[in-house]
């Protein structure tokens, strides 16, 4: 009898809310070789994960951030997840997922898959121009600040030294009077910083992706020599859509041709530009035969998803996607 390959895998999991799902994730991905790296969003009550922090396999990664929509503050918590996985001198193959996200693959498929693609990056990889052909340079020109904790409460600025005196006088203004002074002076010193030149080096993609545990340490190893990166995208929009993706490239310059394909599967054919669909029972007999790479999807959103995810469950169970 063939016997089954068993691989390490450490799973960074970004959570905002559902703690409920995040249980149901933990307990369907563990399977005695897994360490899940658990962030939790700052506003989210810790006592209501009491049970999923309880498991002996759970890490809960410090300090919490309020995570907030298209902002640097969705990225720093997973590069703090990174560098604890790291830390714990346990090789293993790296997966960041959202809360939100569950197995499509049994645990043995899997670690079959990992196997297979021993070593393999996953995930998607575009440049800018070419996947937001519209809005690519929103990303690079202007500095995005987050004016409260409101979703989508984003302010895109030029830099000042791009303003002429007009435009800058109407800012200043509007600032204040929306904002206060103490903020309207902050705002206008960030936009006033010098902003290191970059812009050619930063690629896209989603924030959902794999990677083997020497390729993370080069990763990492690369940040810490290339601080320019964080520093221009720590006021970049969208930054934990291009933040891993230019520190790999920045690692590997050939990767975008021999990058592999996302292990998870997100369905924006009824969401709207920036929610992707919610998964449902209906989707569960695609889900159990998506392509091989395909590991995990997302999102599954309560009460719905709970349903979504009993299905998807019993499915597997039943030997689908083994």
């Amino acid at each position: 009898m063939e016997r089954r390959p068993v691989v390490r895998k450490h799973y960074l999991v970004l959570a905002h809310d559902q703690p409920g799902h995040v249980r149901r994730l933990v307990e369907r991905l563990d399977d005695g070789e897994s360490t899940f790296w658990l962030h939790l969003d700052a506003r989210s009550p810790l006592t209501a994960w009491d049970a999923v922090v309880a498991s002996s396999d759970v890490r809960l990664v410090e300090p919490r951030a309020t995570c907030l929509w298209g902002t640097w503050s969705m990225v720093e918590p997973q590069v703090n997840q990174l560098r604890a996985c790291l830390a714990s001198d346990d090789p293993g193959y790296v997966v960041a997922l959202s809360g939100q996200s569950y197995p499509v693959k049994s645990t043995a498929y899997i670690d079959r898959f990992l196997t297979e693609h021993a070593g393999a990056v996953h995930m998607d990889l575009w440049r800018l121009e070419d996947r937001w052909s519209d809005n690519h340079r929103d990303r690079l020109d202007y500095f995005c600040i987050p004016m409260s904790e409101r979703k989508g409460d984003l302010l895109l600025l030029r830099p000042r030294r791009e303003m002429n005196a007009r435009e800058l006088v109407g800012w200043t203004r509007r600032l204040i009077r929306e904002h206060g002074l103490r903020r309207a002076v902050e705002v206008l010193r960030i936009i006033g910083e010098p902003r290191p030149h970059v812009k050619d080096r930063i690629a896209g993609g989603s924030q959902w992706w794999a990677m083997s545990w020497e390729t993370a340490l080069a990763v990492m190893a690369y940040r810490d020599e290339h601080p320019e990166l964080e520093e221009f995208m720590r006021w970049s929009q969208y930054p934990d859509e291009s933040y891993f993706q230019s520190l790999a490239v920045g690692v590997d310059p050939t990767l975008w041709e021999h990058v592999g394909p996302t292990l998870t599967h997100i369905d924006w054919t009824e969401g709207d530009w920036d929610l992707p669909r919610a998964m449902t029972p209906r989707d569960v007999p695609a889900l159990v035969t998506l392509p091989d790479h395909m590991l995990f999807a997302r999102k599954f959103l309560s009460p719905g998803g709970d349903d979504a995810v009993a299905a998807l469950d019993e499915a597997l169970a039943s030997g689908g996607a083994a």
